[in-house]
């Protein structure tokens, strides 16, 4: 007999939350929840974090499952707490990433009472969330009990269903608040959720492997996704067909030796006269947004006779203007069973952009050589010195996007909050992902707006020694440099870089971090190797120039 919340709607919760595996649990600290505090505090089960600032908990709550895979779950209390939940969630929705939220709320006679802390809670992420719902006030009834444990097994069951994603479970609760009880364990009803894996039909994957052998230009491209073994090797098979080109993004941790992954080097490195001839006459797609503007250009103006996008969110994504077929069908299946029945036909396509990669990587690598101190220096340094099998996480802005410059295929997995691409979160992030897998080097890249906008993070309890961060401090945001029509904008430094001379080793002493500091190539070369062995958690400040970066960089993608 354990003594737990004797609010039965919280232990049926919980009851359901581990028969369904569901381990690590993020709490911020709160009133309202204070039932399920209790719960989760006093179930030896759970894997507890306590984080006070909700954004961040969001954030690590997603680092935690992108991950491991599984669902984590958020728990805060009422009014507010819950909107500091809203870009986590966002992100996690456009990154597929399964997270289960439950919100304390008062009773429904007490909304719009004036009451302290209490705001409409119910469906208030409508837009970016799978599936919400709340649960009764009080279990009062064997008809309460059924339909509680009706709604809680719905709620994970469909965060767990592909495409996977953020659920919301709004649990109403009546004061008291801390009481307890002397009970076992509820054993809830549990409702599996069996989803047959979809296949094509034989005429289907006869039809598209049809045109793929038919086809002399055939592109594959792969945007953001977790790795998957099968993709890997069905597009490790494919990739050796001399019609088909693969470009990926380092986002889409596919394993795929003849894939081209600096889609943004070689396509400017292609002239006006050649642009028709490497276009693809069948495009396929697959994974989350693109990081590469300049392919989405390319594409849009070279449009291909047919687009086929791959995708089980039931949502047309025409990204080029040129769909022609949506595929609600796994990506793994899709290639296995196209690879079954496709042929190679002799072409020059797959040789054509190899060629083109070579040489541009020959071109960008003597300009890379050659360039002084700068953003673009400090990274042909950094990125190819990140030790084999790191973690990698990337902040968005320009880390992200330097990063798909280089060919750096060492990582174990490349993560990004691309799914709505803001640069807040980047940080607490990173810490879920290093407590998700204590054993593995987790390295984040920043910059150092990015890192200054979730610095809160750094405050987390227990930050494991597994993190390291690199703050690429440019004095702000830079990328406002690199963007069309703002750099001659008076307003550019105050209100779009916001330029700020960011702290960075007073963070890394008020929270326990190693300092590392470097202004310089020579510095970096030589700090890099001791920063990665160093045994406790670290930040590496890489100190570049404000006003250089932009016109290096524009340099870069002259052919």
């Amino acid at each position: 007999m354990n003594k737990t919340t004797d609010k039965k709607q919280v232990r049926i919760l919980l009851g359901i939350l581990s028969a369904k595996s569901i381990h690590n649990i993020v709490l911020s600290p709160g009133s309202r929840n204070t039932p399920i505090i209790i719960g989760f505090a006093r179930e030896p089960y759970f894997k507890k974090y306590v984080i006070l600032d909700e954004r961040c908990a969001g954030f690590t709550a997603l680092g935690l499952s992108q991950q491991s895979g599984s669902p984590t779950v958020l728990a805060c209390t009422s009014g507010t707490a819950i909107l500091n939940y809203a870009p986590s969630i966002a992100e996690a929705y456009y990154q597929n990433i399964p997270l289960v939220v439950i919100t304390a709320d008062r009773p429904q006679e007490m909304i719009d009472q004036d009451d302290s802390q209490t705001l409409r809670q119910e469906n208030i992420y409508s837009n970016y969330i799978k599936y919400s719902c709340s649960l009764p006030v009080e279990i009062t009834c064997k008809e309460d009990e059924t339909y509680t444990e009706r709604l809680i097994n719905q709620a994970v069951n469909i965060a767990n269903r592909s495409p996977k994603g953020p659920v919301h479970i709004n649990v109403p609760l009546r004061e008291p608040l801390s009481g307890v009880t002397c009970t076992k364990s509820e054993t809830p009803r549990i409702i599996d959720d069996i989803c047959p894996k979809k296949q094509l039909s034989s005429l289907s994957a006869e039809m598209f492997a049809s045109k793929i052998t038919n086809s002399r230009k055939v592109m594959i491209l792969a945007s953001f996704s977790k790795y998957d073994k099968n993709i890997s090797a069905a597009l490790s098979e494919l990739s050796l067909f001399p019609q088909i080109a693969i470009l990926s993004e380092s986002l889409s941790n596919i394993d795929v030796p003849q894939a081209i992954n600096t889609i943004d080097r070689v396509l400017t490195f292609i002239r006006d006269d050649e642009k028709e001839d490497m276009a693809p006459d069948i495009l396929i797609t697959f994974g989350g947004s693109l990081v590469s503007k300049k392919i989405k250009q390319y594409l849009r103006i070279f449009t291909p006779a047919e687009h086929w996008n791959i995708n089980e969110s039931g949502l047309i994504v025409d990204t080029f203007g040129a769909l022609t077929k949506q595929i609600d069908l796994s990506p793994s299946y899709f290639f296995g069973q196209l690879l079954q029945h496709s042929k190679p036909l002799k072409t020059g396509y797959n040789k054509a952009w190899h060629n083109m990669t070579s040489k541009a990587a020959e071109a960008r690598t003597r300009y890379t050589e050659s360039v002084g101190w700068s953003d673009l220096k400090a990274f042909s340094i950094l990125l190819p010195s990140i030790p084999k099998g790191t973690a990698l996480q990337l902040s968005n802005s320009t880390p992200v996007r330097y990063a798909q410059l280089f060919d750096c295929r060492q990582f174990f997995s490349v993560n990004s909050n691309r799914g709505v691409s803001g640069i807040d979160g980047s940080v607490s992030t990173a810490v879920g992902a290093a407590m998700a897998d204590t054993e593995r080097q987790v390295i984040l890249i920043t910059g150092d707006m990015g890192f200054l906008y979730d610095s809160n993070a750094l405050s987390i309890a227990d930050i494991p020694n597994n993190l390291k961060i690199v703050v690429i401090k440019n004095g702000g945001g830079s990328i406002f440099r690199f963007l069309q029509g703002a750099e001659p904008l008076d307003e550019l430094e105050r209100y779009f870089e916001t330029v700020q001379d960011v702290d960075v080793k007073s963070f890394s002493d008020m929270y326990g971090f190693r300092y590392f500091h470097v202004a310089d190539e020579c510095g970096l070369k030589y700090i890099l190797t001791d920063f990665f062995e160093c045994e406790a958690k670290a930040i590496l400040e890489v100190v570049t120039p404000r006003t250089e970066n932009d016109i290096i960089l524009r340099n870069y993608f002259k052919r």
